[in-house]
């Protein structure tokens, strides 16, 4: 191969490969540092209490049926009838008919190392109503049935009990009812519940609920409709709430003091029937996030990397051709990781100082370090400030486009079509065969 151009180029080809290299261990130990703010995490949650979600409550009335068994024997051949008093227990399950939920949220930042995540005190307010089951809510009874109904029992599922402070006030009935530990409804697998001992049960009436309950738990928060009509109203201190689950807030409110949301459903439409059909829906959800993920950010940032190596090259390679200013291919690989090097600073800043600062320290340490080496290799400190400000242009792009996610792969692509049609524009004019050949004549030599 004699054309000393397409050398060159192969070589910055490979010189770019290689590059690939540091670029996916700084990408490796993003991920790691991604898993230790996991672990980190887990830790605060192990330490208080996890993600929370609260069921219900579910009223459970145990029934049993005395009834009459006929049997039929045979005894010397002949068939005999006899009636054996049997008895079975009857579980009624019952929803209420109506589920009111308020609460507020009072959130603060716990750490633990390097990382922190937002831990949650809820006081809240669960009331509404039962509708007490009767005879007729039973299945078909036996002959001569008699019936003994049981101490209704109040259920309230909780994803982690750890997080419940002091014990829950419950009035049922207009009687104050003492929360034990476990819960007695199906489908439920945590929680506490309250036997209602006094209530009389048998007749179809309407009967009042109230539970006070304080909740700590760690980064979201849940409730599961079960209410023929449930409403449920949330606030708290925190700037940066994601609603999710499987209802969004009917309206809700976010500023400088925090947020309010309010939800609404009725059970066609939450498909509230028994606790076990709302053992995997999430209800009502908010999550508290954080504004800025930096790893996420970094991660996105390093992804552009391979582009502002291309770039750069793209630049000094048409310039160095142009000017006839020869630069080495050791001079582009040790540029191609400063630049790889920015990555890895963005990423270690951000988790002491804001993202923001983070990768404007880091972005004008590497446009600084670059600037002064392409002042020295290109012969004149004119040459290094232009080509500092042209990255500090890209750098400048690269920091909209992670700040706006909604439109990053628009701003992206524009990004590598305006590069790329500067690039053309400026190269139009080039004779890259002429270029590609090696010059006899000391004139045109010079008028390079």
């Amino acid at each position: 191969m004699r054309n000393p151009l397409l050398q060159k180029f192969i070589l910055l080809a490979l010189i770019g490969v290689l590059l690939l290299i540091p670029l996916s261990l700084i990408e490796r130990t993003i991920a790691e540092r991604t898993a230790y703010r996991a672990e980190a995490l887990h830790a605060i949650s192990a330490a208080s209490a996890g993600e929370q979600s609260i069921t219900g409550p579910v009223l459970t009335v145990p029934v049993e049926e005395e009834y009459d068994d006929e049997q039929v024997e045979e005894r010397d051949g002949e068939r005999h009838k006899r009636t054996v008093r049997r008895k079975r227990m009857h579980l009624l399950t019952v929803l209420p008919r109506q589920l009111n939920f308020s609460g507020d949220l009072k959130v603060e930042k716990r750490a633990y190392g390097l990382y922190d995540t937002a831990v949650f005190e809820l006081q809240g307010v669960i009331e509404g109503g039962f509708d007490m089951p009767g005879q007729a809510a039973l299945p078909p009874l036996g002959q001569n049935a008699q019936l003994r109904w049981g101490v209704p029992t109040l259920s309230v599922g909780i994803d982690d009990v750890r997080g419940i402070v002091g014990e829950p006030k419950i009035r049922f009935g207009g009687a104050s009812l003492t929360a034990r530990r476990g819960v007695k409804a199906a489908g439920m697998k945590t929680g506490f519940h309250a036997s209602a001992e006094s209530l009389q049960t048998g007749r179809a009436e309407s009967v009042p609920f109230r539970i006070e309950l304080a909740l700590v738990g760690t980064g979201s928060l849940g409730l599961v409709p079960l209410g023929e009509v449930t409403a449920a109203e949330l606030r708290g201190n925190w700037q940066h709430p994601s609603f999710g689950g499987d209802f969004l807030p009917r309206s809700h409110e976010i500023d400088a003091q925090g947020f309010r949301a309010r939800w609404s459903t009725t059970a066609l439409a939450s498909n509230a029937g028994t606790p076990q059909a709302e053992e995997r829906s999430r209800g009502f959800q908010v999550r508290l996030i954080s504004p800025v993920d930096i790893y996420q950010q970094a991660l996105r940032a390093v992804k552009y990397g391979i582009l502002f190596i291309v770039l750069s090259f793209a630049a000094f390679f048409t310039f160095e051709h142009l000017r006839n200013l020869p630069i080495h291919p050791i001079q582009y690989l040790l540029i191609g990781l400063a630049q790889a090097l920015f990555f890895l600073l963005v990423t270690s800043l951000s988790e002491h100082i804001a993202f923001a600062l983070a990768y404007l320290f880091a972005a004008i340490a590497s446009i600084a370090l670059i600037g002064v080496y392409l002042g020295a290799i290109l012969r004149g400190w004119q040459r290094g400030i232009g080509f500092s400000t042209a990255l500090a242009m890209l750098y400048a792009a690269l920091f909209g486009i992670l700040r706006s996610e909604q439109n990053a792969l628009l701003l992206g692509s524009l990004l590598l079509f305006v590069a790329l049609a500067v690039l053309m524009l400026a190269t139009r004019r080039i004779d890259w065969y002429r270029l590609g050949k090696p010059s006899t004549d000391p004139a045109e030599a010079d008028a390079r």
